[in-house]
């Protein structure tokens, strides 16, 4: 008889207790995924702001081969043009003339379109420039602020020339 009650008891979880463990990991799961993704967007800054040292570098090539800084997509030509802007594109294209394509940085993240958040803009004859790149979560730049050249260094990270 107690052979018979032992085995007619049946081991396991019920419903509750297997509902109670599934919500507990999945809120275990969400604060992990929150965390995470906090510290990639923080990568993700960090890197922008390495890319456009690069290319800071890769300018400063460009200028002292040509004379001034790209003010559009074409080879060393005549600089003497107004203040303005080109595509992050156009200068990859620019800057072919010291680096390799794909040694010109792009957005880690880019939108639907395509299109990064790096922004180049350059001062008149093509003797300044202002490379900004919108971030995640690192602020602005305190040392630019406003409008510098067609880039709002309020909402960018800029570094300029």
């Amino acid at each position: 008889m107690i052979l018979k009650e032992r085995l007619s008891y049946k081991k396991g979880f019920t419903l509750i207790e297997m509902v109670i463990v599934i919500a507990v990991i999945g809120i275990l799961m969400g604060i992990a995924f929150n965390g995470i993704s906090s510290v990639q967007q923080n990568a993700r800054d960090t890197r922008r702001i390495s890319d456009l040292r690069k290319v800071q570098t890769h300018l400063e090539l460009f200028f002292n081969r040509c004379g001034h800084y790209p003010v559009d997509a074409t080879t060393c030509g005549n600089a003497n043009v107004g203040a303005g802007s080109t595509g992050w594109d156009n200068l990859t294209t620019a800057l072919t003339l010291v680096v390799n394509e794909n040694e010109v940085p792009d957005d880690p993240v880019k939108n639907k379109q395509g299109q990064g958040s790096y922004e180049y803009a350059f001062e008149e004859d093509g003797l300044g420039y202002v490379i900004g790149a919108k971030t995640e979560r690192i602020g602005n730049n305190i040392d630019l602020t406003g409008t510098q050249g067609d880039i709002n260094c309020d909402v960018y990270y800029c570094i300029s020339s």
